[in-house]
């Protein structure tokens, strides 16, 4: 077995996020209200108090290819990391209760060797997005592995991301920042761009891909125009619609307050100040990603593959 490493630089290569999808969306907007009397719900006037987030990040560091017998398969080694923070929001105060870093060689076949800081993890398929796939799957396990160590102190859990997979956490939902798909209908979409800072739409049931509960929630320091400064809000499909719609409201009262500023984070406000700041950290934890890429030829030289 042979490996060579990509010369490229591996953030200029392709990097996608996940194997596409193509899962067609079903919507059912009557969880909480009759799509009729569907409005922008104010959030609560009392709300948890004691919130855990949880993050995580990954970074490929070198991108290779397994040759043994004139078959070729590609392979990323990743770099992967998961924190929590716990925020107290009555003593406006918070802090990294966990972190850890791990890494992996992810291909479809072994190696047969010691890489370094990177032992195998197989994939069935040899597909590059499938690969990023499978390093997406494991940052999300130890974020799970992470929550788990802490959500039991928190009255509220947010993972940063869709909450596939860590659904098992108690009073946790998955905060997703961005919106690559509409899911509602048009007449609905109406009442998100309608919604205040603090306020939020009615819980709907969304299958996609899994199933689960969601709604909109606009954070402060934005217009109250459009799509700005609305995250999604997801929770597992287990719950009663009851305990779904009390979560909504949990994070209705308690999220605002943690929207970070445009002068601090690009991102803001729906990247929450405790994410931006974890995301720094966990970044940093990463390493060095030349000294990384230099330990992956390194051990490519020893299982007697060019570099």
């Amino acid at each position: 077995m042979q490996i060579t490493v990509d010369a490229w630089d591996p953030s200029f290569a392709d990097n996608p996020e996940s194997p596409s999808s193509k899962n067609q969306a079903i919507v059912e907007p009557s969880v909480e209200l009759d799509p009729a009397d569907w409005r922008p719900i104010d959030a609560p006037a009392n709300g948890p108090r004691r919130i855990v987030v949880v993050d995580g990040v990954r970074r490929v560091d070198a991108r290779v290819e397994l040759i043994d017998d004139g078959e070729r398969w590609p392979g990323v080694c990743v770099s992967w990391a998961a924190g929590a923070v716990a925020c107290d929001l009555d003593g406006r105060n918070s802090a990294v209760t966990e972190a850890a870093v791990e890494r992996g060689l992810f291909a479809a076949v072994d190696p047969g060797a010691d890489f370094g800081r990177y032992p195998h993890r197989e994939v069935e398929s040899a597909d590059p997005a499938e690969l990023i796939g499978a390093a997406q799957a494991a940052m999300a396990e130890l974020e799970a592995k992470v929550a788990s160590m802490v959500a039991m102190d928190a009255e509220l859990s947010v993972l940063d991301g869709p909450l596939r997979g860590r659904t098992r956490l108690p009073n946790s939902v998955g905060y997703i920042k961005s919106h690559q798909r509409a899911y509602l209908p048009k007449q609905l979409n109406v009442v998100v761009e309608r919604l205040k800072p603090g306020q939020r739409t009615p819980v709907f049931h969304l299958t996609s891909g899994w199933p689960r509960y969601t709604w909109y929630l606009r954070l402060p320091g934005t217009s109250s125009r459009g799509w700005a400064g609305v995250a999604r809000i997801e929770a597992a499909t287990d719950l009663s619609e009851e305990a779904a719609i009390a979560l909504a409201d949990a994070t209705a009262a308690s999220l605002p307050p943690l929207g970070s500023a445009a002068h601090k984070d690009a991102r803001a406000p729906q990247n929450l100040t405790p994410i931006a700041g974890l995301e720094r950290r966990l970044k940093r934890m990463l390493g060095d990603p030349r000294l990384l890429l230099r330990s992956v030829r390194a051990a490519s030289l020893e299982t007697g593959g060019p570099s």
